[in-house]
């Protein structure tokens, strides 16, 4: 299998090549991007003769076409995706190329899911949106949702004093004139409507609406929505649910100052990437976190889903989680999953072909059960609680 890693040489991209590595199906994999210096460092460190780097504008139509017509399969970790989902997949699908990627903005989510057909008739199996929130939280969400009879409610969420990386030797500052994607994509998603389901219908919303969850065991826990995808997917799995959103957990002391910074994008004072900038300002950055670390409960997993319904026909709630994660912060824990799309469709455990978010295609348990082997202890702890 030879693969191209589109954004292979940046945080989360770093993290899902070095996972294919471990697969010996994996023949090759191309690392490409516009940063060459940096990319050509990785594969060096490496020390891996299946791997080699390529320059790759992937504004560059043609350019883009003919690095995915050499290989077999598409991983692209290439933010932000409101920017760069739709054009890369479309490559991938016209060269007949399965794909995968960590595409986590709600807009081109939808607009993806609509290539479906057009990737059915190419034989490609495409799965966007196999990271963390989204990727790991639907299938969570898939295993609250079916721990009830029936489900009307999801929930997933996560901490943000997670969204983190630690330093694997190759993190850098942004260049002059560049600024981090993941902070680009956090600003859009604050300062845009963001769609979320309510009463069983897709609708437009303001981010960082504030709602509490009673989750089984740990109580009443306060989320700040967010305009993640797994709103417009979960109801693909689930089309009897009325309500769903995504959001942050632990931001009492900070979602004020977001919402600051949102509004000046919103009402046109400053641009998203000016946004993204002022979050990502080394010490600004750094104080908030190490805020946020301190003021959100510790018996909090950073990443959860939530679901409510009934069971025997008694109003009952559910929660999951996983206990052990992949070291390396939210690089690892977004970069793997998506690598894990390789030995899934490499063993027939993806059997359909078209365009899919993680829900509609990937069995949790199968999912999990990989996904444990790069965690330490043992396995990934997969938890489950419904209310008594």
């Amino acid at each position: 299998m030879k693969v191209l890693a589109i954004g292979g040489s940046g945080g989360m991209g770093r993290a899902a090549v070095r996972a294919a590595l471990s697969y010996d199906f994996v023949s090759e994999i191309v690392v490409a991007g516009v940063d060459s210096k940096l990319a050509e460092r990785f594969v060096s460190a490496l020390k891996d003769t299946r791997v080699r780097s390529i320059y790759l504008d992937v504004t560059h139509k043609a350019s883009l076409h003919q690095a995915i017509r050499e290989v077999d399969v598409v991983l692209n970790s290439a933010g932000p995706f409101f920017r760069f989902g739709v054009p890369i997949l479309t490559a991938a699908i016209d060269e007949g190329k399965h794909y995968c990627d960590i595409c986590d903005d709600w807009q081109p989510t939808v607009e993806m899911l609509k290539l479906s057909a057009k990737a059915q008739r190419n034989k490609v199996t495409a799965v966007i949106g196999l990271g963390a929130s989204p990727g790991i939280a639907n299938l969570l969400c898939v295993k609250a949702a079916t721990a009830l009879d029936n489900v009307d409610t999801i929930v997933s969420a996560w901490k943000l004093s997670g969204a983190v990386n630690e330093d694997d030797g190759f993190s850098q500052a942004a260049a002059k004139g560049q600024v981090d994607a993941a902070a680009v994509h956090l600003m859009h998603c604050l300062s845009e409507n963001i769609c979320t389901l309510q009463e069983g219908k897709l609708v437009n919303a303001t981010a960082l609406e504030h709602s509490q969850i009673d989750f089984p065991n740990l109580g009443a826990l306060d989320v700040w929505s967010l305009g993640h995808p797994e709103a417009v997917t979960l109801i693909r799995r689930f089309p009897e649910l009325k309500h769903c959103y995504n959001g942050m957990l632990g931001i009492h002391d900070t979602v004020d100052q977001l919402r600051q910074v949102a509004k000046a994008v919103t009402e046109g004072q400053i641009s998203v990437d000016d946004a993204a900038r002022i979050l990502t300002d080394r010490d600004g950055r750094k104080t908030r976190q190490n805020h946020l670390a301190k003021t959100v409960r510790n018996d909090i997993p950073g990443l959860l889903a939530y679901a409510k319904g009934y069971k025997n026909g008694q109003a009952t709630s559910a929660g999951a989680f996983i206990k052990n994660l992949p070291t390396g912060g939210m690089a690892t824990i977004t970069g793997i999953p998506q690598a894990l799309f390789l030995p899934m469709l490499h063993h027939g455990q993806l059997q359909r072909i078209g365009v899919f978010a993680p829900e509609e295609i990937i069995d949790p348990d199968v999912f999990f059960a990989r996904l444990g082997t790069f965690c330490e202890g043992d396995g990934v702890g997969l938890t489950v609680l419904t209310s008594s």
